[in-house]
C-alpha cells in the first residue's frame, strides 16, 4: 500500500489511539509521524498495514520488552500525560520540600481531573478556594471533558491560586467514530463518581461483577448508587477514577488513567475476561480504563443495551497488576 494513501486515510484514527496509550495530544502528531516514517518499506510491502503500524506505535509508545518475562519500557509521552497545556506551550516544574507521594494526591497538590466535565471540575477547584478559567481545546473526546489543567495534576496551589482548565471542544469528523459509545462509558463513570445522573436503564438489569455472583436490578433500583454496592461495580469505577501515578520527580509528574472504547471481541481470553462474554443483544459497548501507570491488565467495563438503547446488563472485569 503506499505509505501516503496510508497516512491520508489513517492518520486521525492512530492520533487517537496514540492517545488512548498515554500520548498527550500535543505530541501525538509527531510521535505518529515518526512511527510512519519508520515503517513506510513495511507499509508499502503489506496489503493491510493497520495490525503492523498500530503494533508499531504501541511498541514506541510502551516500549518493547527487553527480554521474555521483563516489563515493558514506557515511552516518556506517558509522563506527560498530566502535564497541562500551557499557554505559551511550556511545561511547569514543581517542587516540594518533602518527597512526593507516590500514589495519591495530598491536599496542597492540584487534584486530578480524570472523570470530570467542566462544570464538575470547576465546582472541585472552587470550593478549595482556588481562581478556576475554562477554555476550550481541541480533542477528540466527548464535548466539554476535562482533557488537561495548568498547573498539572500533582502541582503545589494554595487558595487563591489561578488555574485553567481546558475542556474538549471535538471539531473533526473523524472525532465521531466512537463518540457514542465513548458518551455512555462517561455517563456511567460519571453515575459511579456522582458527578451525573444515572443513564438510562431497562426495567431488569443484569449485573456481573467479576467473579462474584450474577445480581438482578429492577430500573427503580439500578438508578440508585446504593443498590450497586453489593455489586461492587460503581465502587471499582470509583477507584479506577481516582488512581494517579507519579513517573518523574524531576519535574515533578503524574501521570491518570484514560478511558478507551474497544470492541466486544477485543481480548477476548485475556486478563479473566471469557470466551465468549457475557450474552446478550448485539448493542454492546465495552470500555476498559487504563491504570494510571499503564501496568497490568485495566478495568473493563461491557454494557448490553435493549433495542430502546437501556441498559439491560453490565459486566465488570476488575484491574489487575
Amino acid at each position: 500500500m503506499d505509505p501516503g494513501e496510508y497516512r491520508d486515510a489513517r492518520w486521525h484514527s492512530l492520533l487517537r489511539a496514540a492517545e488512548d496509550l498515554g500520548v498527550d495530544a500535543d505530541q501525538a502528531p509527531r510521535l505518529v509521524d515518526e512511527v510512519l516514517g519508520k515503517q513506510q518499506r513495511r507499509i508499502r510491502r503489506a496489503e493491510d498495514p493497520d495490525p503492523l503500524v498500530r503494533q508499531a506505535l504501541t511498541d514506541a509508545i510502551l516500549g518493547t520488552p527487553d527480554r521474555p518475562g521483563t516489563p515493558r519500557r514506557r515511552w516518556p509521552a506517558v509522563a506527560a500525560l498530566a502535564v497541562a497545556v500551557a499557554t505559551a506551550g511550556t511545561v511547569i516544574a514543581l517542587t516540594r520540600p518533602d518527597p512526593p507521594p507516590v500514589d495519591h494526591l495530598d491536599d496542597d497538590q492540584m487534584p486530578s481531573l480524570f472523570g470530570y466535565d467542566g462544570a464538575a471540575a470547576s465546582a472541585l477547584l472552587e470550593e478549595r478556594g482556588l481562581d478556576v478559567q475554562q477554555r476550550p481545546f481541541r480533542s477528540c473526546e466527548v464535548r466539554d471533558r476535562v482533557v488537561a489543567s495548568a498547573p498539572a495534576a500533582g502541582s503545589t496551589v494554595d487558595r487563591g491560586d489561578q488555574v485553567v482548565i481546558y475542556t474538549a471542544l471535538p471539531a473533526d469528523v473523524s472525532c465521531l467514530t466512537d463518540y457514542g459509545e465513548r458518551e455512555l462509558a462517561w455517563q456511567l463513570l460519571d453515575f459511579a463518581n456522582g458527578h451525573g445522573p444515572a443513564p438510562a436503564f431497562a426495567p431488569r438489569v443484569w449485573v456481573y461483577p467479576g467473579d462474584g455472583q450474577a445480581q438482578v436490578l429492577v430500573s427503580t433500583d439500578a438508578a440508585d448508587r446504593d443498590a450497586w454496592r453489593g455489586t461492587a461495580v460503581l465502587a471499582a469505577l470509583r477507584k479506577a477514577s481516582s488512581d494517579v501515578a507519579l513517573v518523574q520527580e524531576h519535574p515533578l509528574t503524574y501521570a491518570v488513567p484514560a478511558i478507551r472504547v474497544v470492541d466486544v471481541t477485543d481480548g477476548l481470553g485475556e486478563c479473566g475476561v471469557p470466551t465468549p462474554s457475557v450474552a446478550g443483544t448485539a448493542d454492546v459497548v465495552a470500555f476498559i480504563v487504563r491504570s494510571a501507570d499503564r501496568t497490568g491488565c485495566p478495568l473493563r467495563v461491557e454494557v448490553y443495551r435493549d433495542r430502546d438503547r437501556r441498559i439491560e446488563s453490565v459486566a465488570l472485569y476488575p484491574a489487575s497488576s
